[in-house]
């Protein structure tokens, strides 16, 4: 059960750090409208 429980919250830590960041990301773009994806 420990290991479910671990394994579950592993899961839902990493949703939230990739949620994050592509949040972070996509408020960086719109607060900065030069900066675009792939751009120099």
């Amino acid at each position: 059960h420990d290991y479910a429980l671990l394994q579950g919250a592993f899961l839902v830590i990493s949703v939230a750090v990739l949620v994050a960041n592509f949040l972070a990301d996509f408020l960086y773009i719109l607060l900065d409208p030069r900066v675009r994806l792939g751009g120099n």
